[in-house]
């Protein structure tokens, strides 16, 4: 394999591997969202909070991000 070759065969490898990045990361938030719109209302606050930076917007508490991290990590590993 010579240089170019290699250098296109680490481009593609690249490619792939983000592009099951962001395929783990959209099952992820989908995943994770069918979650948050099936708890209670008042469990929500576990995993969700408002943010204060977007007022129509939330963010992950702690237990919510860590919560997403496994997701992310599941999926990863089964695609």
């Amino acid at each position: 394999m010579n240089q170019q070759q290699k250098a296109e065969y680490d481009k593609l490898v690249d490619t792939l591997i983000a592009r099951d990045e962001e395929r783990a990361y959209r099952i992820t938030d989908r995943i994770f969202w069918i979650m948050i719109e099936n708890t209670h209302p008042s469990n929500l606050g576990d995993f969700i909070e408002p943010d204060p930076n977007n007022p129509e917007g939330t963010r992950n508490t702690e237990r919510g991000r860590e919560l997403f991290e496994e997701l992310e990590e599941f999926v990863r590993n089964t695609i």
